[in-house]
């Protein structure tokens, strides 16, 4: 047994340089085999996209058809809708062009406006989002407050008692209390108590039923 051991170790030594050498062999061919493995991978992934079929995007007539596009610069158009400046109205009179008689100045006068009648102390509401332009007080037509809508649009509301308690630059939305009707407008007091109410846009003044809608009244 010692003999056959002892020859097993004459063996090594003498072949030591030639073992150390193929097992270094035998490992630079495991890493190589290891490489090759690793970039193979990759290769079968391009292999299938390259494979894929392209999306087709002509027409009929073998044209390119182009790409749907948004432009961002376009503006949304808003609806404006008024609600009504006195809920509580009796009666109207409407707005003309035409020459209308007009009792308290005893002349004929276009009347470009529609009047709301209504009980003194009846609450005035702002009919549109917008920003207080102005509030005159005069002798002839009492307190007059302007809202400015914004693209030109402007309403206006005369005979409105209280109306001082709405400052120039102050923020209104729609719904707000502006004021209440009176007979402080001395051009129409013979028509009794009630809400003149104009809308001009872009310097002229309309019909106001263009944004607004009356009750059958």
């Amino acid at each position: 047994m010692k003999k056959s051991n002892g020859a097993v170790a004459s063996f090594f030594r003498r072949n030591l340089t030639y073992i150390v050498l193929f097992l270094c062999i035998l490992a630079v061919g495991a890493s190589i085999a290891l490489i090759l493995i690793s970039e193979n991978e990759p290769l079968k992934v391009e292999e299938t996209i390259a494979n894929e079929t392209p999306i087709d995007n002509t027409d009929d007539n073998g044209e390119k058809e182009p790409e749907p596009t948004t432009n961002p610069e376009v503006p949304t158009v808003k609806t404006v809708s008024f609600i009504l400046p006195v809920e509580n109205y009796t009666t109207v009179c409407l707005y003309t062009d035409a020459l209308a008689f007009n009792q308290s100045l005893n002349r004929y006068s276009s009347h470009k406006a529609i009047d709301f009648m209504g009980e003194e102390g009846t609450k005035v509401f702002c009919v549109y989002d917008g920003v207080i332009k102005s509030v005159e007080n005069s002798l002839l037509t009492g307190v007059t407050v302007t809202i400015d809508h914004g693209d030109g649009l402007y309403t206006v509301y005369n005979s409105v008692l209280d109306g001082e308690k709405v400052t120039v630059g102050q923020a209104v939305k729609q719904g707000d209390v502006i004021g209440v009707i009176s007979t402080t407008n001395r051009q129409e007091y013979k028509d009794g108590a009630h809400l003149h109410f104009e809308t001009i846009e872009n310097g002229v003044s309309i019909n106001p039923e263009k944004y607004l809608t009356l009750d059958n009244k």
